[in-house]
């Protein structure tokens, strides 16, 4: 059950270091490239849900862009076309073919990339020449779909001459759609490594993002947050398909936690009525004590043995004197001194001094707590 929690708790947390994330400093992250928008004039809001999306309104001046969509479900998919209706471009990295579908985009995705692709295309974007060497999605428009163009085709994997499929048959790395009715200019892009802390230097890789994002005066940069994957659609029910568990997860959590009862109450331990056992060996406390004695005397701890002796006294002392437990150690001084007639200077010397230097003065003091109980017994 311990390692069931452990694996919730991991699946739902929202993860520091999500890639292309405009605060994450790792090799993943994106703070290098928001900077960079920064400092060219370009104001960058991170928003984390498609709820604070919404709330920012995104308009003619803006530029949207889903930097990690692992964490874009269905419902969150469909409320994301709706909001960047009216934005003035929309760049969507790395998202798969159900969520592309869901945006009502022409396009489907599928795995697979390359390095060393070059543009071959010219647009707001992508110059002719660029290089992009980080490429892991490549994307295939439908056929008799308008207004779309592809840029950084890959070649087919059975070409020899390692050029671009012609007609982009094995697909493409950016692919841009015009502005409709129904959506603002948008550009799906399949390199989005090319675009973290560690590639952005690389080859034509910031230009690329430098154009694609810096083309407004404001970006909203959405990282989807995990409440993402099941937040409910537009019309404000949850799809069944948008559940994070599959339907058998809390059937299973069930019986799991059964058997664990079950289990417990098969193997736990049963408490009866006590047993007396003789003891194997019975050991006289003399004994105890005279072997106690022998350890400290061989390990030449005096200053130990000073210590039991003396705590043996002041307990008797205190319990024959009536003095509490926890009082403090003047007390039982000036109570010894009283009962014995001995001041408490010497007493607490007794009680409380510095250890002996030596054997014979272990011996001595030994002897001199003995005498002060018995004065106390017989005053």
């Amino acid at each position: 059950m311990g390692l069931l929690l452990v694996v919730l708790l991991a699946l739902t947390a929202q993860r520091p270091g999500q890639p292309l994330d405009p605060d994450g400093p790792g090799p993943e992250g994106a703070m290098a490239l928001a900077e960079v928008l920064r400092d060219e004039g370009v104001e960058v809001e991170v928003v984390r849900s498609i709820g604070a999306l919404e709330a920012s309104d995104p308009e003619r001046a803006t530029t949207v862009l889903v930097g990690d969509p692992a964490n874009l479900g269905p419902g969150a998919s469909e409320r994301l076309g709706a909001a960047t209706q009216t934005a003035g471009r929309l760049v969507l990295v790395g998202v798969g073919s159900e969520q592309l579908r869901l945006l009502g985009m022409p396009v489907a995705a599928f795995a697979g990339g390359g390095d060393d692709l070059v543009a071959a295309c010219s647009s707001d974007v992508a110059r002719e020449s660029d290089v992009v060497s980080a490429a892991d999605t490549r994307y295939l428009v439908e056929d008799g779909a308008r207004g779309v163009s592809t840029c950084f085709s890959l070649p087919d994997p059975e070409s020899t001459t390692g050029e671009p499929a012609p007609d982009g048959a094995y697909g493409a790395a950016l692919v841009e759609l015009e502005r409709t009715a129904t959506r603002p200019q948008t550009l799906v892009v399949g390199f989005g490594p090319a675009w973290t802390n560690e590639r952005v230097t690389d080859d034509s890789h910031a230009g690329t993002a430098v154009r694609a994002l810096g083309s407004t005066p404001r970006l909203v940069w959405y990282q989807p947050g995990s409440g993402d994957l099941t937040a409910p659609g537009s019309g404000g029910e949850q799809e069944a398909s948008a559940s994070v568990w599959p339907a058998w997860t809390m059937p299973a959590t069930v019986l799991l936690g059964v058997a664990v009862l079950a289990l417990a109450l098969a193997r736990g331990r049963r408490l009866g009525r006590l047993v007396r056992e003789p003891l194997p060996v019975v050991v006289r406390a003399i004994e105890t004590t005279e072997s106690r004695g022998r350890l400290y005397r061989r390990a030449g701890d005096r200053g130990r043995a000073a210590a039991v002796l003396r705590a043996g006294s002041a307990e008797r002392l205190a319990r024959r004197l009536a003095v509490p437990r926890g009082a403090a150690p003047m007390a039982l001084w000036q109570a010894v001194s009283a009962a014995s007639g001995r001041p408490p200077v010497e007493v607490a010397d007794l009680l409380a001094g510095p250890p002996p230097p030596d054997d014979t003065a272990l011996i001595h003091l030994a002897q001199q707590l003995t005498d002060l109980e018995e004065r106390v017994r017989h005053p």
